[in-house]
């Protein structure tokens, strides 16, 4: 059987979780292939389950010992440091403000207005924790953001569901953390969870305007695997997985074939493809980690 993930590589045990999980009590791969279980009473499963995700969130990661002043917030998830430096806040994503002309996302001032409060209650000093990639294209730095009690800025606006989890390699340290810190506010449908703007919208109902970041049902109509993983979805959406980051899917080739026909939900950056190539799918949306997407 030929295998789509590196050989080389071990996938990053950041991303293992919710395959672990998934094949834990169902006994096969979100992809359908049958794999080897862990026989335990329901008590136990739950009592693993709570435990990893305390544990997952008690280590979330921790500054660098440094203080830096806040100068301001400039949204839920960007602050600028007294000394001019911009910060992009890792491992989420919250809603935009009212930007350049263009109307805010429904609960964007209210992420704003959650991290002004927890930068208030840092009295403006905080620490940063940094990944692998410091800088993004932007110029900002990409760092996680504690306060003096070791509380991430991420974590609180994710409980909060004022923000959705994003996992972007090589910076997926807390991505285990980060993914399980939002999962009650989804579950009691807080915050972006509950609003009718943020609900998942149906491939088959996309537009070429429909770009940014979205959430998206669909299923999936065809695979191909070439240059990297398509999966393309009924509409006018197709889900890529570029070859750098299939060490982070536990898929075999035989696995991506087999999701043709499931149904899936996804969160993520869209954007309009340049090429006019009639065969293809306008939309296209770059899948970078396995979290984003959960199967029905």
């Amino acid at each position: 059987m030929v295998r789509v993930t590196a050989s080389h590589k071990k996938t990053p045990s950041a991303l293992g979780l919710g395959v672990f999980l998934w094949r834990t009590i169902h006994g096969r791969h979100p992809s359908g292939r049958r794999c080897t279980t862990l026989k335990m009473a329901p008590g136990h499963f739950l009592w693993l389950l709570l435990t990893l995700s305390l544990h997952s969130l008690a280590d979330c990661g921790q500054g660098d010992g440094r203080w830096f002043t806040v100068e301001r917030v400039v949204d839920g998830d960007t602050l600028r440091l007294s000394d001019g430096r911009s910060v992009r806040v890792l491992g989420m994503n919250a809603p935009e403000l009212d930007r350049k002309g263009q109307p805010g996302q429904s609960l964007g001032v209210e992420a704003k207005r959650a991290a002004e409060l927890f930068v208030e209650q840092a009295k403006g000093r905080v620490q940063l924790g940094l990944e692998q990639e410091q800088r993004d294209h932007y110029g900002r730095v990409l760092a996680h953001v504690y306060n003096p009690q070791g509380q991430s800025l991420a974590v609180s606006l994710l409980q909060q569901g004022l923000a959705f989890p994003i996992a972007v390699p090589p910076n997926i340290d807390q991505a285990e953390c980060l993914f399980a810190a939002h999962e009650e506010a989804r579950q009691v449908r807080r915050g972006i969870w509950g609003k009718a703007a943020w609900k998942a919208k149906p491939a088959t109902q996309l537009n070429q305007r429909d770009t940014g970041f979205q959430r998206i049902k669909g299923r999936i109509e065809k695979v191909d695997i070439n240059s990297a993983v398509w999966l393309e979805l009924e509409g006018a959406l197709v889900l890529r997985i570029a070859r750098e980051d299939w060490p982070y899917f536990s898929y075999t080739a035989n696995d991506w074939k087999s999701l043709k026909g499931k149904s899936l939900e996804v969160q993520g950056w869209v954007t309009a493809r340049r090429n006019t190539n009639p065969s293809f799918k306008p939309l296209v949306m770059a899948v970078r980690s396995p979290l984003v997407l959960r199967f029905d």
